[in-house]
């Protein structure tokens, strides 16, 4: 994780967290007089407001933000189709539209916090130089037993916050239509039934295609605990 300082400015305000740890810090030229004291910018007490106002915004209610994803290959669409993009966990697939996305990434190291509030809560991870609260959705999909992903980092969107969850595996967008969607049987595990619009055929398999809304609002109710 990069490094915070004790020269930056205040992190009051809830709309801008200032990354003094690119400029001065351990990411930065190491400037930083508090460096001597701490070593690292996750140990220094200016890290440690940033992250906590990060978890305690307010997630404004309201539109969202059609943001293209950068590093996913979209589609071009018809007027009456919608993209998704589709990865798995475990031996499950899901798809999430692609105007939630930001971008897909590699994994990186994930930075726990001291008082971790709630189970899908992972830590934080540095994307481009900005803090993004990283979560479990396999925690909400699969259940906690599932092992941590080990394979992408996907970045969304929603109602002015950003999340990021790794997952096994990222496949290519695609395309469907809303009468593509076929119900979600009984059989499907209760746990990731309730976020699941409905169900898509690809690849001769059936892929799980999430309700954004509710995934990312359980998501935060969860952070607010």
């Amino acid at each position: 994780m990069t490094s915070l300082a004790s020269d930056a400015p205040s992190v009051a305000s809830p709309s801008a967290i200032d990354n003094c740890w690119q400029r001065i810090g351990v990411r930065g030229d190491k400037s930083c007089p508090e460096l001597r004291r701490h070593a690292h910018c996750h140990n220094c007490e200016v890290f440690s407001r940033a992250a906590s106002q990060l978890l305690d915004r307010d997630i404004p209610s309201g539109g969202e933000a059609a943001i293209a994803p950068s590093g996913v290959n979209v589609i071009a669409r018809s007027s009456n189709s919608q993209s998704v993009l589709i990865f798995r966990l475990g031996s499950e697939w899901f798809a999430l539209p692609t105007l939630v996305l930001d971008e897909v990434t590699g994994l990186r190291t994930i930075h726990s916090l001291p008082h971790r509030r709630g189970p899908a809560l992972l830590g934080l991870v540095n994307v481009r130089g900005e803090l993004v609260i990283c979560v479990s959705i396999a925690q909400l999909l699969i259940g906690a037993e599932h092992d941590a992903p080990q394979g992408r980092l996907i970045v969304a969107h929603h109602a002015g916050s950003r999340f990021a969850f790794p997952v096994d595996e990222v496949q290519y967008t695609h395309l469907y239509t809303e009468a593509d969607l076929k119900p979600v049987p009984a059989t499907v595990a209760q746990s990731s039934s309730g976020f699941t619009r409905g169900l898509l055929s690809w690849r001769d398999r059936n892929v799980g295609r999430l309700d954004e809304h509710a995934l990312f609002e359980a998501l935060g109710r969860g952070l607010a605990r």
